[in-house]
């Protein structure tokens, strides 16, 4: 579907990646993690066809994205934060880009039915929470239904519940067999993701490829909550394995999955969730 092979790109006279390759297929997802300033921004906005490379090419279905532009239209771009305009009404941020891509109030209804903006439509981006405007931009990069989505850090500063929506949302994607590049600095959203690959970006470079589940495995994730008797009473009537703490649940898992039902369960149980975090990362070796 999407192949970057050997770029290279920078600002002015220095390079600031060097000779990235990989191939994201229909269906899939390729996450870039690192660590901020490693690079990958740059990466995405030659990706996404905004920095042109000094070395290298990237293809869509063998066709270069640099020398025909009308392949730039399959790809929606998510940069870094929510990207909204403030100071317009849902509807109208909607309709800006619906005219740059030709699209009709059809679509726009649409979209905003499916990602639960109908209600806000005629409220300013401004005044949404950070969960809802990250929903709207998200929206927004879909809005001419692209093929290949490119997400820049999408999970930075949202609150669980925001996060567990948007990781929702991505599942929903590759079942449409969107192909999906992501980053994140935050290591143990890696977990989240049971199928893809995983390149750790550091210095411009990648270190190295693996595919997810042999980097991730088992876990066991702590939580911090309001409640922890209570919690933890609850997660083992539902069947998961927990111990508890003086002011935490550890709770072990192999299936990734059942690390963002056990949050469900004790979200709908009345049970605040302060903190979620995995007690080791297999990933931090690359890091050091």
């Amino acid at each position: 579907m999407i192949d970057v092979k050997n770029v290279s790109a920078g600002y002015g006279d220095g390079e600031v990646i060097h000779n990235v390759n990989f191939r994201i297929g229909r269906g899939e997802i390729y996450i870039l993690l690192g660590p901020n300033g490693s690079g990958k921004t740059t990466i995405f906005r030659v990706v996404a066809g905004i920095l042109p490379p000094t070395k290298g090419r990237v293809m869509i279905d063998g066709v270069d994205i640099w020398e025909d532009e009308r392949v730039k239209s399959r790809l929606g771009y998510l940069p870094e934060g929510e990207r909204v305009y403030p100071d317009l009404t849902v509807l109208k941020n909607m309709e800006f880009f619906a005219k740059i891509y030709g699209i009709g109030e059809d679509r726009i209804r649409e979209i905003l039915e499916n990602f639960g903006l109908s209600e806000y439509r005629n409220k300013m981006a401004g005044t949404l929470s950070r969960g809802l405007r990250k929903r709207l931009a998200i929206a927004r990069t879909l809005l001419h239904d692209p093929e290949v989505v490119i997400l820049d850090e999408p999970f930075s500063n949202l609150d669980i519940e925001s996060v567990m929506a948007l990781r929702d949302r991505i599942f929903e994607m590759l079942e449409e067999k969107k192909s999906i590049l992501l980053s994140t600095h935050i290591l143990d959203e890696i977990h989240n993701f049971e199928e893809g690959r995983v390149a750790i970006v550091k210095g411009g470079r990648m270190l190295v490829e693996k595919d997810l589940q042999s980097l991730v495995g088992s876990t066991e994730m702590l939580l911090k909550v309001s409640n922890p008797d209570k919690a933890g009473e609850i997660l083992k009537d539902h069947g998961f394995s927990v111990s508890v703490t003086k002011s935490a649940l550890i709770v072990g898992t192999e299936k990734n999955e059942n690390i963002s039902d056990a949050i469900k369960v004790l979200i709908e149980n009345g049970i605040a969730v302060l903190e979620a975090r995995y007690k080791s990362n297999p990933l931090e070796k690359f890091f050091k």
